[in-house]
């Protein structure tokens, strides 16, 4: 199975600010909110170190106490930057909630749309980790990463002005010494960027190893393989480890490196001032009590906000990271009904209005990779229709607008009743057709009719039987005991101890044909007249694969059914016949032979299509 990749990576910046307009986070006003309340926090501290360091200059210099107006100045001060902190936590959070929410909002109506397009390209913990982790990753950085990089460099430069001010000759050292931080950081932050990619990908597959094995855990019994597998998962497990370790020694290396050049900063700095104060150095101008005490205090607050940018320095390698796995979810904004029918490049639904019964009616159809915007299309296969029984298009008939597409056809059609056999070899684009007739992928035009999918591979939740036919739905004992007797599953039920209530569990006692079986009570549960069939009976044996094949036909025989099978079946049970082959056949006798059914009437209207190898 290929993943399909971005066509055009951007910089996390610009692809930040473009997720930010198209799908309204309000990132912008939530960074300048929350930077103005920070950094007026930290004014309002360093303004409460001028009262402070005047009351120390009176008690020290002048032998005299405190006076009132200093005490209120560093009072108000402290609870003003207090508060204000306060704030900037508050709206932190709620922006931080706010952004999450509305990116899981819209994953999840790419999954709704997308679904088996996008599911079988990778494992259901690699799904798990994206949604928990990826989304956390991007917010993380763009409303805190993001924020302190703005207050790191903001608050320092307008304190560095008033330092040159009171004393050139500190405030030049200040500028010298700050940028050692930001740099140290970007060298370190180079290298942990590729060890979180890496990172990502060992856990994954450890974890798509992890979940895959405790699936399979009859079959390691029955061929005593657990210690092989064992080896396996550890040696996963020790990779994993390395990498993690490889991680945290990036991070400590960071954190080392920020705390040795602040902390050399400020011992320069002190030992400066005090020199000064002594009167053993007189470089510049002459530094007061108060003046060298205020500048002692501002420092160290200036390079604790650089050190924090370089703890949270991190989120940024983390987030491209991230980018590269959710770029492709988020490089389409999703669209509206009504704003799918202005666009050239979204999906259309053909239908007659002269003919009710036509359910599609395609002229130039094509279907576009999932993940790549409408102009910049990759060229990498493509599908071409002729009607003649023996006529297939080579690629060099096609069109310049055909090429860009990864399938294509002159005319396709199909009514309501229809039943159509979908043939063709492995990885010639037979889901990829019926994705794009369904929906769930870029296509000029699709079937704008609920459907019913039905996979190879009946997805079986841990609940109970009655969860798994509603699926969030409701439904009445007598509507699903009914569906349950359709598909013949009434004797099974009939042995589980508690009927619809039984539960499942996480590997539920159920064959491949049972298991179909429910997904197709589940069909009947939703009365769609449109169901499509993506090899429903690819792994069961050639018995129950011929079973379950007549069971379809029959509770389809008032439905329009586009079939994709390789298994051989009744030619007499469809009217269409779709084939799909790649254009690298030398002829339409090396086509048949890759077809496990073909058109044996000539009344039928046979369509062929051909795509292209990648």
């Amino acid at each position: 199975m290929s993943t399909e990749k971005v066509p055009n990576r951007q910089t996390l910046s610009a692809w930040c600010n473009k997720i930010d307009k198209a799908q309204s986070l309000g990132l912008r006003t939530s960074l300048m909110a929350q930077v103005l309340v920070k950094c007026l926090s930290l004014f309002s501290l360093i303004i409460g170190f001028y009262f402070f360091s005047h009351i120390a200059h009176n008690w020290v210099v002048n032998k005299v106490p405190a006076t009132q107006q200093d005490l209120i100045g560093l009072s108000v001060c402290l609870a003003l930057c207090w508060l204000l902190q306060g704030v900037f936590n508050a709206l932190s959070s709620k922006a931080k909630v706010n952004v999450l929410n509305k990116l899981e909002q819209h994953l999840q109506q790419v999954f709704i749309t997308r679904q088996h397009a996008l599911v079988r390209q990778h494992s259901v913990y690699y799904w798990q980790t994206l949604w928990l982790q990826h989304l956390q990753a991007f917010t993380d950085w763009a409303l805190e990463y993001r924020v302190q990089q703005t207050i790191a460099v903001l608050v320092p430069l307008l304190a560095l002005a008033v330092i040159f001010y009171v004393n050139p000759v500190i405030g030049f050292g200040v500028l010298v010494t700050l940028p050692v931080v930001p740099l140290f950081m970007v060298i370190v932050g180079k290298g942990a960027a590729a060890l979180h990619r890496k990172h990502f990908i060992a856990l994954e597959r450890l974890g798509s190893l992890f979940t895959d094995r405790l699936t399979a855990l009859p079959m390691l019994a029955n061929y005593q393989a657990h210690q092989k597998q064992t080896a396996l998962l550890k040696e996963a497990s020790e990779n994993l480890n390395t990498r993690t370790m490889k991680v945290v020694s990036v991070a400590f290396l960071s954190n080392s490196v920020l705390d040795f050049f602040a902390t050399l900063a400020v011992a320069l700095i002190a030992v400066f001032i005090g020199f000064s104060l002594l009167g053993e150095l007189n470089i510049g101008p002459p530094i007061t009590l108060q003046q060298g005490l205020w500048i002692l205090l501002t420092v160290p607050l200036l390079l604790s906000e650089m050190k924090k940018l370089g703890q949270v320095y991190h989120q940024k390698a983390q987030a491209e990271a991230a980018q590269c796995e959710l770029a492709p979810l988020f490089s389409q904004p999703l669209q509206n009904d009504k704003d799918k029918s202005a666009s050239p490049s979204s999906a259309q639904s053909e239908k007659d209005p002269a003919d009710p019964l036509v359910l599609l009616n395609a002229e130039n159809f094509e279907v576009f990779d999932i993940n790549a915007p409408h102009s910049h299309l990759a060229t990498n296969s493509s599908l071409s229709y002729g009607t003649s029984s023996n006529t297939l298009l080579s690629s060099n008939a096609l069109s310049a607008e055909a090429s860009s597409a990864l399938l294509s056809a002159d005319s396709l059609k199909l009514s309501k009743g229809d039943k159509v056999l979908l043939s063709g070899s492995s990885g010639a684009g037979k889901t990829l057709l019926l994705e794009a007739l369904a929906g769930q992928r870029p296509a000029t035009h699709k079937l704008n009719e609920r459907v019913i999918w039905i996979t190879q591979h009946p997805v079986i939740t841990p609940g109970s039987v009655r969860e798994n036919l509603c699926l969030s739905e409701t439904f009445s004992d007598h509507e699903l005991l009914k569906a349950i007797q359709a598909v013949e599953l009434e004797y099974w039920l009939s042995l589980l101890p508690h009927g619809l209530d039984t539960v499942m569990t996480d590997y539920p006692l159920l064959s491949g044909g049972e298991a179909q079986r429910l997904s197709l009570a589940r069909a009947l549960l939703r009365d769609c007249d449109t169901w499509l069939l993506d090899e429903p009976t690819a792994h069961l044996p050639d018995a129950q694969h011929a079973r379950l094949a007549r069971l379809i036909q029959h509770l389809g025989k008032d439905k329009t059914l586009v079939w994709a099978s390789h298994k051989a079946l009744p030619v007499n049970w469809f009217d269409q016949f779709w084939t799909v082959a790649r254009n690298n056949f030398a002829s339409d006798a090396a086509l048949s032979e890759s077809a496990d059914c073909q058109p044996m009437s000539a009344k039928v209207n046979t369509t062929r299509f051909a795509t292209k190898s990648k």
